[in-house]
């Protein structure tokens, strides 16, 4: 998204506003982490200080770290929405199947939507989107971040931490980055945004029970396979996969796949730093599994998701081998 590209979309985005006679809701996916959350809080501010009425809600609930650093920041959170508006701006998602809560409402021809997401491929929501503001910058809360500086507005210091916090959650505190994140992060400084409290707040995400429990099964239950030199473990559990895959990253793996869910499917992969760097994206597999399985999917070079409304028999197998084939026609020449 070059400068002059913003520019652009800003001008739309301005005359979108001129025409807005409703309130907005500013909403994020389900189990929102906090990326999401600072987006969501940050695109607000910028719609409020442009004199239009909004409503943030998460439907979809948020993530326990999430909580955290809202709690520490002074936010409150609501999982309601006002039923009437059909106006709705997306943050750091564009597959309808990541908050199927109000996948109806996204969907029905009255709605207006905007998205701004970092994840690809992108989704159908983004397709059906007005405006979308769309780049692989490494979280979406450097979009947002982006915005609110080119309109020259100026934020609180409890919103400029929060915004912090999104990027060093996503940034993995900062071992991806790239111009446009240092920026953003400069800037939110610059307002008065609390480093030392964002980065407490994303480290007192202690396992709860059941946390524990997924990561210890998934460990378990994991089938670990050697294509082309690298190691791909895959497993199964019932929740928490995406703490589960991260796990078997840790422990080795050079791509970990958790599949999930009971009713819906659900499948968190993840991709060592050494194979981004073969050209291995998660977030390339994840849309080549859901159109495998007539599912949702996406993400970045290192971590990504797949959902599919139910979760049938033999599904796993087809994502495995989905896996195994990517794997084999990325590296195998190369090795």
């Amino acid at each position: 998204m070059e400068k002059i590209d913003l520019q652009e979309k800003l001008m739309k985005l301005e005359n979108i506003l001129e025409n807005l006679r409703e309130e907005v809701i500013v909403t994020s996916h389900v189990n929102c982490d906090p990326d999401g959350v600072a987006c969501s809080y940050l695109m607000a501010d910028f719609f409020r200080k442009k004199g239009v009425p909004v409503s943030v809600c998460f439907p979809g609930g948020v993530s326990k770290v999430a909580k955290n650093i809202l709690k520490r920041a002074g936010f409150e959170w609501s999982e309601e929405c006002p039923p009437q508006s059909n106006i709705f701006i997306l943050c750091d998602f564009s597959n309808p199947l990541l908050l199927q809560q109000l996948a109806e409402r996204l969907l029905t021809p009255g709605s207006r939507i905007i998205v701004i997401d970092h994840h690809f491929p992108p989704g159908l929501l983004a397709e059906k989107a007005a405006l979308s503001f769309i780049e692989k910058e490494p979280s979406s809360t450097v979009l947002a971040t982006k915005i609110l500086m080119e309109s020259g507005l100026i934020i609180t210091k409890h919103l400029a931490t929060l915004g912090i916090a999104g990027i060093l959650y996503d940034t993995r505190k900062l071992q991806y980055v790239s111009v446009k994140t240092l920026q953003a992060l400069l800037w939110l400084l610059q307002m008065g945004g609390d480093y030392k409290l964002a980065h407490e707040s994303l480290s007192e995400d202690a396992m709860d029970r059941s946390e524990k429990i997924a990561r210890i099964k998934g460990l378990l239950r994991s089938s670990v396979i050697e294509v082309c030199g690298y190691i791909l473990a895959f497993t199964e559990v019932s929740t928490n996969e995406a703490s589960v895959s991260r796990l078997l990253i840790s422990a080795g793996a050079d791509i970990a796949i958790a599949i999930g869910g009971k009713r819906e499917f659900r499948a968190s992969i993840r991709v060592s730093d050494e194979l981004q760097k073969l050209g291995v994206s998660a977030g390339e597999l994840a849309g080549l599994i859901a159109e495998k399985i007539s599912g949702e999917g996406g993400g970045h070079e290192g971590a990504a998701g797949v959902k599919r409304v139910r979760y049938e028999k033999g599904t796993a197998r087809l994502v495995f081998l989905a896996a195994v084939d990517y794997i084999s026609r990325k590296l195998c020449k190369k090795t």
